[in-house]
Parts: structure tokens; sequence; C-alpha cells
């Protein structure tokens, strides 16, 4: 219900927000018997006045006034063009209602439809009103693309969704759930951790203790080393032992190997003139 003028006074005083909407309601229901006057007179029907009413009754009433402009607007398209033609032949009147007359339900609706398509967007011009509708039939293609792609993300996005939900719905499964003694193991784990770290630097403090024993030790490398130097000296040593075998026949006293090894030059000297000679004799023959 409605309040009385009484509560609406009493709440506008500690209420200002609510007085605003008050007044505001009052507002509408004066438009509402306004317009209820104009479509009953005196006698309008009683009806139970309550915020439900009012809003159905306002769109009433817009709609109605909306439909009211729209045939005003038709019938001053029709008057203007019968006046028009009316003012340029005198029986232009008569064969208007003639034509009107010929005109099936078809016809009128078709006319009608036209003449609403003028109202609408505000041209009389039939070139202008078809290059409108073929805008708006364009506009609509395109509205209609993009609700078709709309859509089409959508179900896309509905289907990524499921698809997810069922993942989710996987994961929450029971052999997803970690098992009833994670705890226990998490701790006896944290304990083998420590264990191990301290195994692993005792290791470690070994380990290089055998390195530092180690390095005082011939690596690879030395050995290897070692023994191409001792191939290279027992090659030398071959060398000098066959320079050395030609000096195995003189003997151990060094007066006797000395008078020896002068009687090994004069031969070779003996041996050097008898070759002169040979020489010399041969050429002589030539």
């Amino acid at each position: 219900m409605m309040d009385s003028p009484g509560d609406w006074t009493a709440t506008a005083l500690f209420s200002p927000s609510k007085a605003r909407a008050q007044q505001a309601q009052a507002r509408d229901w004066a438009s509402v018997e306004s317009w209820l006057a104009k479509q009953y007179g005196k006698k309008i029907p009683a009806f139970e006045r309550n915020e439900e009413t009012l809003q159905a009754l306002l769109t009433l009433a817009t709609v109605n006034e909306d439909a009211d402009d729209q045939r005003g607007l038709i019938e001053r398209v029709e008057k203007s063009a019968l006046s028009a033609s009316t003012a340029q032949r005198p029986e232009g009147e008569d064969a208007y209602r003639n034509l009107l007359d010929s005109f099936s339900k078809h016809d009128h609706e078709a006319l009608d439809a036209l003449a609403g398509a003028a109202v609408l967007l505000d041209s009389s011009n039939c070139t202008r009103i078809c290059d409108r509708l073929c805008e708006l039939s364009a506009e609509r293609f395109e509205l209609s693309e993009q609700l078709d792609r709309t859509n089409a993300q959508n179900a896309a996005i509905k289907s990524e969704q499921s698809r997810l939900e069922r993942l989710l719905a996987e994961l929450r499964a029971d052999h997803f759930q970690p098992p009833p003694n994670v705890l226990e193991q998490t701790a006896e784990w944290s304990r083998s951790t420590k264990q191990l770290k301290a195994k692993l630097a005792e290791y470690d403090e070994r380990l290089g203790a055998i390195r530092s024993v180690a390095s005082s030790s011939p690596t690879f490398e030395d050995v290897s080393r070692l023994a191409k130097d001792v191939n290279a000296l027992q090659e030398r040593m071959k060398m000098v032992s066959t320079e050395l075998s030609a000096f195995d026949a003189l003997p151990s006293d060094p007066k006797a190997a000395r008078a020896k090894l002068e009687g090994a030059r004069k031969d070779l000297r003996d041996l050097t003139t008898q070759r002169d000679q040979l020489f010399e004799s041969l050429a002589d023959n030539d």
C-alpha cells in the first residue's frame, strides 16, 4: 500500500533520500492518473495502488503514447501527401480515395509499413529510405556475424570450463590425495636427510684427505714422461755402444793400444798410397 500524506511528511522530516524517492513516486502516479483520465475520462477503474502496479502502468502509458505519436506522424504524412496531390489537381482527392479503395488488405499493410518506415527513418524520400534500409541490413548482418563469433567464443569458453572442471574433479579424486601418514613420512625423510648430510660431509673430508696423500705420488703424466726419457736414453746408449764396438779389438793397455792404432794408421796410409798409384797408372794408360 502507498504511504499517506501524513506518513510522507513525517518520513521526509527524518529521511531526505526517502522524501525524494516519494516525491518521484508521487510524480509518477500523477502522470499515470493523467494518462488514465485521457483514456477513461472521470470514470477511472479502481485498482490496487502498489509499486508493481505503478511500474506496469508507467510502461503501458509510455508504450501507448509512443504508439499514438507514431500514428499521429503517419496521419500527418498521409494528410500532407493528400494535400499536396489535391493542391496539384482538384480531382486528386477522388483519385486518392479510389486508389485506397482499390487496395487489398495486403496493399494497405504494405503502405502502412512504408509509412511507418518513413516515420521511423525520418525521411519521405524513397531513395533515402532504401539507402537507410540497406545500411540497416548491413549493420544487422555485421551484428549477426559478431553474435555468431561471440556465441562460438562462448561455446569454446564453456567447453574449456567443462574440461577444467573435469580436470579439477580428477585432481580431487582419492588417488591424488596425500596418504594419511604424510606427516610421519615427512618427518622421517627430514631425519634421513640430516643423517645423509652428515655422512656426505664425512665422506667429503675423507676424499679430501685421500687426494692430499695422492698428490705427493707421481701421476700418470709423470710416469709417461719418464718412460719417454728412458726410451730416448736407451736409443742414445745403443748408438754409443755401436760406436764403441769398433774399439773392442784394441788391447786394454793404453801403450799397446796406441801402438796398434799407429800400425793401423800406417796401413791406412800405405793403402791410400797404393790407391793413388793405381789411379795414376790408369790415367797414364788412357
